[in-house]
């Protein structure tokens, strides 16, 4: 696979119940799994359409930055909807167009990263110039 363009390193302390969340709630991967000698997990890889995310297995340090909030381009976005509803045992927001263009539903996973899914491509929104 060729990745291109920004590749997020998350922390979950959870990481193989973080993995199995994204598997089975939004779809991604299957996730590629890193154990040590002792076959305790240490990293992984997991894939969405052309986006690649790597998951580290501790928890994030005081300096490991806060405040992400990230988006995941599909081309189904309806089915990716229904699939959050029924699995993630959180809140998901309804589908809404937004006013820059695609259309988009968010769910927060147990860990507390902001998951942000769109269908659509992107333009300013009405009354926005570029500087």
């Amino acid at each position: 696979m060729s990745i291109t363009g920004l590749s997020p390193y998350l922390y979950y302390e959870e990481a193989d119940a973080a993995l199995r969340w994204l598997e089975r709630v939004l779809g991604f991967g299957p996730a590629k799994r890193w154990l040590d000698p002792d076959g305790v997990l240490q990293e992984a890889d997991i894939d969405v359409g052309n986006a690649h995310i790597s998951i580290s297995a501790r928890a994030p340090g005081p300096d490991d930055g806060r405040g992400a909030l990230l988006i995941v381009h599909v081309d189904d976005i309806d089915a990716r909807h229904r699939r959050a509803v029924e699995e993630a045992g959180v809140p998901v927001s309804n589908i809404e167009r937004q006013p820059y263009g695609p259309q988009s539903f968010n769910v927060t996973d147990p860990w507390g990263y902001k998951w942000y899914v769109w269908e659509g491509e992107v333009s300013p929104a009405p009354g926005w110039t570029e500087a």
